[in-house]
C-alpha cells in the first residue's frame, strides 16, 4: 500500500475551521469578560450554618484497608513515588523557608532552593512532600518514608508562631507575591490532611491552629480572589479544612465571602463556553478544575443544590470541549492582554500562546496542555461526583481513563513525574525534583490510587477499577473481605473471591465499563447470575458465603476517534486508537507516522500492542509505555 505523507501544515485554515464549527456549540453569555479583574466580585457575605443541610454521600472512599498484588500496576507506582519522594529533597531543603521565616539556623543543603518553585512558592515543596507521602503510606509501609514525614511535621511545629501561623511565607505581606497565599497555603493545608490520614498525631492540630490563625487574616481576605495569578486555587483549603475532623464553620464561612462568585455559578450553570476559556480572574486554566472541587464541598456542606447546578454544567464543558481523548485536559494559562483599558484575549497564533477556545485540542507542547495537575484535578472532581451519584458508571469512567493515560503515564521508569501529556512527538523527561505543580498533584494522585478501586456502601462493595487487590471493611460489624485476581488491561478476565467469617446479606456492584464492547454475562461459583449492561453497575444482591467466587470476562475492543482541532492537517484525516480505557499511540520514523487504523491485530510477542498486517514499519503501544520513542496520538490514516 502507498503511504501518503503530508508535510504541509495549514494552521490558519484548521484554526478558522476550528472556530466556525465551535461556535455552533457556543451558548452566548451576556457576561462582559474584557473588565479588569478586581471588578469581578466575590459573594462577600456568608450564610448561616443553621441553615445548612449537609448532603451524605451514597459512598465512601476507603483511606486504608487495601493490598495490593505483587503484579499491581499501581503498587509498581506507589514503589516508585516513595522513591521518587525520597531521591528529590532533603528534609532540610523542605524545612528551609519555615526555618527562614522563623529566624531559626537553617543547616547546609544539599542544593539550592530551586527558582520559582522554592522561591515563589514558599512552602509549597512541604505541601508536596506531605500529599505524597501521606497518601502512600496509607497503602505500603516504608519507614524511611514514614520518618521523614514525622521530622519535617516536627520541624513545621518548631516554626510555629504563638498565633498558630505556620506558614512558610511572613505573614505580613507588603506585595503581592506570586501565588503563595493561595496555591502555598492549598498544598500545605492538603499535606497536613494526608499526613493525618497516614497517622501523624501532631498534622489535624497544626492544621487548626492554621486554620483558626487564616480565619482572622482579615487584611488579606478581600485580597484573595483577585491574588496574582490563578486566585480561585486557595478556595479548596477552607473547604477541605472544613470538611476535615477538625473543622469550623468559620472554615466554609470564609470561603464563602471571599471566593463564592454567584456570577461564576450562574455563568457554570448555564455552560457557558466563556466561563471557562474566558474565564476573568487572572488565567484561564486547568486549576479551575480545583476550584470545582471546592464548589462541590460547599454543597456537601449546606445542601444548596445552585453549587450542585453549576458544577454539573462545570463537568459537561470540561468533558464535552476541553477534554483530550485519553482524559488529559486541554486548556492551560491562557494570558489576558490588557487594550486600551479592556482586557482582551488573543486569538490562536502559532507563533504565540495558544486561547484554547473550546475544541482546540493542540496537541503538542507548543500549547502547554495536558498538564499532569489538571487531570488529578479532575479525578478528585469526578470521585465527588460519583460519591454523589455512584450507580452513574460515566464518573468512574473518567477517572479509569485519567489514571491509565495521565497519572500514570506522567511517572518515568525511574519515578520522576512529567508535566504534560503531550500528543505528539516525544514524551517529555524530567530531572528529579524541581517541585512542579505536576510534581506535586501528580505525587499526591500516585499515593491515592488503590482508594479509586473501591467504594464502601452500607448496603456493600462499589468495584470501580479491575486491579490485583484485596479489600478488606466492615458491614454491621462484621469484617469482610474481598479479593480481586485479574492482569487487566492485558488481559480481560476478573475474579473476585468473597470472605465472610459467617453467610452475609450485601450487594456488589460490579461496574460494567462504557468501553465494554457488549453485554457482560457475570458468574457466580461458575454459574450464570447476571447480565451486566454496558455502562452501568450490575448489583448482586445475595447472601454471601465464605469463598464464593464472582467471574466474568471484559469485552475489550479497538475503538477510533477522528481528530478535530488546532492541529488538523489539511487534506489528511487523523484518528486516535483506545484498547478498553487505555490509549495507544503509534510508533513509527515517521513524522506524521502514517498508519492504518482499521487494520490492527494483536501482537502475540508483546501485551498491548497492536501491528499491520503486511506493514510492519510502525506499531502501536499503550502511550503509558511511551518512553524516548518518537510517536503520535492521532497518527495520519493511510486509508483516506
Amino acid at each position: 500500500m502507498n503511504r501518503l505523507i503530508y508535510h504541509s501544515f495549514c494552521c490558519v485554515c484548521a484554526a478558522a475551521l476550528l472556530f466556525s464549527c465551535a461556535d455552533k456549540s457556543v451558548r452566548k453569555s451576556r457576561m462582559d469578560y474584557s473588565l479588569m479583574s478586581n471588578e469581578y466580585k466575590p459573594r462577600l457575605v456568608a450564610s448561616n450554618p443553621a441553615t445548612w443541610k449537609p448532603v451524605e454521600y451514597r459512598v465512601d472512599v476507603p483511606v486504608k484497608g487495601i493490598e495490593l498484588g505483587d503484579s499491581s500496576l499501581f503498587r509498581q507506582a506507589l514503589e516508585r513515588n516513595a522513591q521518587y519522594l525520597l531521591n528529590s529533597f532533603s528534609v532540610d531543603h523542605i524545612l528551609f523557608p519555615f526555618r527562614q521565616r522563623a529566624g531559626v539556623h537553617n543547616p547546609p543543603d544539599d542544593r539550592k532552593q530551586v527558582f520559582f518553585w522554592d522561591t515563589e512558592l514558599r512552602g509549597a515543596s512541604a505541601g508536596r512532600f506531605m500529599m505524597g507521602a501521606g497518601n502512600t503510606l496509607r497503602w505500603i509501609d516504608n519507614p524511611e518514608l514514614r520518618a521523614r514525614l514525622n521530622q519535617i511535621i516536627d520541624g513545621i511545629e518548631e516554626c510555629r508562631e504563638d498565633d498558630g501561623y505556620i506558614l512558610a511565607y511572613p505573614h505580613i505581606i507588603d506585595s503581592i507575591r506570586s501565588e503563595e497565599p493561595n496555591y502555598a497555603r492549598a498544598w500545605f493545608t492538603h499535606g497536613l490532611i494526608e499526613a493525618a490520614i497516614a497517622g501523624n498525631p501532631k498534622a489535624y492540630s497544626l492544621l487548626r491552629g492554621h486554620a483558626d490563625w487564616f480565619n482572622r487574616w482579615d487584611e488579606l481576605h478581600p485580597k484573595l480572589l483577585n491574588w496574582e495569578h490563578n486566585g480561585h486555587q486557595g478556595h479548596i483549603a477552607s473547604t477541605r479544612t472544613y470538611l476535615s475532623p477538625v473543622g469550623k464553620p468559620e472554615d466554609l464561612q470564609i470561603a464563602e465571602k471571599y471566593y463564592v462568585c454567584d456570577w461564576w455559578l450562574d455563568e457554570l450553570a448555564a455552560r457557558h463556553d466563556s466561563a471557562v476559556w474566558q474565564y476573568p480572574l487572572q488565567n484561564p486554566h486547568s486549576y479551575l478544575i480545583t476550584s470545582f472541587e471546592a464548589y462541590l464541598d460547599h454543597y456537601i456542606a449546606t445542601g444548596d443544590r445552585s453549587y450542585l447546578d453549576a458544577m454539573l454544567g462545570a463537568w459537561d464543558l470540561i468533558h464535552d470541549k476541553w477534554e483530550h481523548v485519553g482524559g488529559s485536559i486541554a486548556i492551560c494559562e491562557t494570558q489576558w492582554y490588557v487594550e486600551n483599558g479592556r482586557r482582551v484575549l488573543k486569538h490562536y497564533d502559532a507563533k504565540s500562546e495558544n486561547s484554547h477556545p473550546p475544541h482546540s485540542y493542540c496537541l503538542t507542547d507548543k500549547g502547554h496542555t495536558g498538564e499532569t495537575c489538571g487531570s488529578a484535578f479532575w479525578i478528585k472532581f469526578n470521585q465527588r461526583l460519583h460519591r454523589l451519584y455512584p450507580d452513574e458508571e460515566k464518573y468512574v469512567a473518567e477517572i479509569e481513563k485519567s489514571i491509565y493515560n495521565v497519572i500514570l503515564a506522567a511517572q518515568t521508569e525511574e519515578g520522576n513525574i512529567r508535566y504534560h501529556a503531550n500528543m505528539e512527538g516525544k514524551r517529555e523527561r524530567p530531572d528529579n525534583g524541581y517541585n512542579t505543580c505536576c510534581e506535586g498533584q501528580g505525587t499526591r494522585l500516585l499515593g491515592s490510587l488503590p482508594e479509586f478501586i473501591y467504594s464502601t456502601a452500607a448496603d456493600g462493595l462499589y468495584v470501580n477499577l479491575y486491579e490485583p487487590s484485596t479489600i478488606r471493611w466492615s458491614i454491621n460489624g462484621q469484617n469482610v473481605a474481598l479479593q480481586q485476581e485479574t492482569r487487566f488491561p492485558f488481559a480481560p478476565e476478573v475474579s473476585l473471591k468473597v470472605s465472610v467469617p459467617s453467610p452475609l446479606k450485601m450487594n456488589l456492584h460490579i461496574r460494567i465499563p462504557s468501553w465494554a464492547a457488549a453485554q457482560t454475562d457475570i458468574l457466580i461459583n461458575g454459574k450464570k447470575a447476571a447480565e451486566g449492561k454496558t455502562g452501568t453497575y450490575a448489583t448482586l444482591s445475595r447472601q454471601w458465603n465464605d469463598g464464593d467466587i464472582i467471574s466474568f470476562t471484559l469485552p475489550i475492543q479497538l475503538k477510533t476517534t477522528r481528530y478535530v482541532g488546532i492541529d488538523s492537517i489539511a487534506g489528511a484525516k487523523r484518528y486516535a486508537v483506545e484498547y478498553g480505557p487505555v490509549l495507544l499511540a503509534a510508533v513509527s520514523s515517521e513524522k506524521y507516522h502514517c498508519a492504518n487504523v482499521t487494520g490492527l491485530a494483536p501482537d502475540p510477542d508483546r501485551p498491548l500492542h497492536f501491528v499491520s498486517a503486511g506493514d510492519t514499519s510502525y506499531c502501536f503501544k499503550p502511550y503509558l509505555m511511551i518512553n524516548s520513542e518518537s510517536f503520535s496520538v492521532y497518527p495520519v490514516s493511510v486509508d483516506n
